[in-house]
């Protein structure tokens, strides 16, 4: 029998808000300790940037089949400590001058490895302990609250280090941690719902990798997680120097431009669920998509907008931020809805996987790319990855309702 319905979620919500906030600032404060304290150049800061990514795919998939047998609340509740522990050793190395490039190299790498194995428990979690019509509204509600925290981690994080410094960053970080496992210790462990045959399914990752790619949706939701990813690649290698060097933006204007994004996420939450139930989640993923791939174009069409400039990145972050917000909804409900419990974080971890490689393969090649053709070019390339993104689930999903109410997949 199925849990009952929605048992601990608002823990669930409130571990993210309070996590998310904390994660927010140390992503800020990492790479200032390595430029303002380190030094570092920009071959270093790259590295330091995918760290966390290349180590969460490369060992995904491994996580995915052992997070499948375990219970998902203790694989999260133990990352949430593992995380804290690793920026208490940061803090401390900081603290007493021992702090070193490869520390942090190594510190994200740990951090990602452990990010993702919360996030697959977590999404597993959701799939066990919410009914199969409620998923959209949960995990529209979930990305609310980490919307929430991260416009309020953008807006503070730049004086706490200016007043505080980066350990005290760090240290605000590893204590949401503590604060997310505690909410999420009081959250049940729900049974998975057995199979029809009473035997347990999909037990190999051979399966779970037959499941994904033998499915057509499944197959269309890993091509557009690449799709994304690549988008997302291209842009962060381009965006960066093309709003502070080549726009010339002061960095406190840009802050209050990036907490819009924030703004943006939480706007997309509030509209996920209606355009699910109205659409069908499909249907709904590749609006949200064409609305992200719109929001990307702004960004290169500041270069030539004049006063409108800021105007426009506000727009990206609007209006792109929701988009983005929405499609990852209705991908994590899709994942949910299709995939039987048992081999929810396997499939999870291999869609993952893929769009981890594409994310560092963007980057690095977008870095290539934005070095002949300009950051503009850069971005531009990116917001057409985006759009084809959205032709790709509008053919997948377009003609369909796309919002599977169980998990029909054998």
């Amino acid at each position: 029998m199925r849990p009952a319905p929605d048992a601990g979620f608002g823990h669930v919500i409130a571990a993210e808000v309070v996590s998310n906030f904390g994660s927010m600032m140390s992503r800020i404060a990492i790479p200032w300790l390595a430029v303002l304290t380190l030094g570092a150049n920009p071959w270093q800061m790259g590295l330091l940037a995918v760290a966390d990514r290349l180590a969460g795919a490369l060992t995904a998939l491994a996580m995915g089949i052992a997070i499948d047998r375990l219970p998902k609340r203790s694989v999260m509740v133990r990352a949430d400590v593992a995380r804290s522990l690793l920026l208490a050793l940061l803090a401390l190395a900081a603290t007493t001058g021992r702090l070193s490039f490869a520390l942090l190299v190594v510190v994200a790498a740990a951090g990602g490895v452990l990010d993702m194995a919360f996030e697959l428990a977590r999404s597993a979690w959701i799939a066990q302990a919410v009914p199969a019509p409620a998923l959209s509204q949960r995990n529209a509600q979930l990305s609310a609250g980490a919307a929430i925290s991260e416009s309020l981690a953008f807006a503070i994080t730049g004086v706490v280090f200016q007043w505080l410094g980066g350990v005290a960053a760090l240290l605000v970080d590893g204590l949401s941690y503590l604060a997310s496992a505690l909410l999420l210790r009081r959250v049940g462990e729900p049974e998975p719902e057995p199979p029809a045959d009473g035997n347990r399914r999909h037990t190999t990752l051979a399966e779970a990798l037959r499941l994904m790619l033998g499915h057509p949706a499944l197959r269309a939701l890993a091509a557009l997680d690449v799709l994304v990813a690549l988008s997302a690649g291209v842009g962060v290698s381009s965006y960066m120097i093309y709003v502070s060097r080549d726009l010339a933006l002061s960095t406190g204007l840009l802050g209050l431009v990036f907490a819009l994004g924030g703004a943006g996420s939480a706007i997309g939450a509030a509209l996920a669920p209606r355009a699910g139930r109205r659409l069908g989640h499909g249907r709904a993923l590749a609006w949200g998509l064409a609305a992200a791939a719109l929001g990307s174009a702004l960004v290169p069409l500041a270069g030539s907008a004049g006063a409108g400039v800021v105007l426009l990145l506000a727009a990206h972050q609007l209006v792109g931020d929701a988009g983005q917000t929405g499609y990852a909804i209705h991908d994590r409900t899709l994942r949910q809805t299709l995939v039987p419990s048992d081999a929810l974080a396997r499939v999870d971890a291999a869609i993952r996987t893929l769009g981890q490689c594409a994310l560092v393969a963007g980057a690095l090649g977008g870095g290539a790319f934005a070095t002949g053709y300009g950051t503009r070019g850069g971005l531009w390339l990116s917001a057409a990855l985006l759009a084809a993104a959205a032709l790709l689930a509008w053919a997948a999903f377009g003609h369909t309702a796309g919002s599977a109410e169980s998990r029909s997949i054998d």
